[in-house]
């Protein structure tokens, strides 16, 4: 997630290193102090607000431009497990561009399950479905925002 200082827009995202600030990656902003500030305005927690993703789908699963390609979660079902991939050509996993969660969603959109991605695994996961219809895979990219595939269970 990404937090935005309502002051002067600068933004704590939790996946990166904070080298100004000595945060590591994956320090949710929930686990900050709570006398964390705005390295910029000095603005206290309270003055951060949560950004909201936009979610992508791709525009014809027939023809993925560039960035759907490697983005866009790939899907198989096989008893009641569905197999994630994050893109028809893998997404690279490097410390500049990597998958960092992919979560399934049931049909109400409520978060089932959400699985954090460290930069050296693949990016590729196992849900079990048995207990969901229909469901959505959503893969967050650290520079490239959060991609979707739903599906319908047949």
């Amino acid at each position: 997630m990404k937090y935005l200082c309502t002051n002067c827009n600068y933004i704590y995202d939790e996946t990166i290193w904070d080298e100004k600030e000595w945060i590591a990656p994956w320090t949710l902003f929930s686990e900050l102090d709570y006398d964390f500030f705005c390295p910029n305005c000095f603005e206290p927690k309270e003055a951060f607000m949560e950004v909201k993703e936009e979610i992508l789908f791709a525009q014809n699963n027939n023809f993925l431009s560039p960035l759907e390609k490697i983005h866009v979660p790939q899907v198989k079902i096989l008893d009641n497990k569905a197999f994630v991939k994050v893109g028809k050509i893998e997404h690279p996993m490097i410390e500049s561009h990597f998958i960092y969660s992919i979560s399934l969603y049931d049909e109400y959109w409520d978060l089932v399950e959400e699985k954090l991605l460290n930069i050296w695994e693949k990016p590729e996961v196992i849900f079990d479905i048995s207990q969901i219809d229909d469901f959505e895979i959503r893969a967050k990219c650290n520079l490239d925002w959060l991609w979707s595939s739903w599906i319908i269970k047949k």
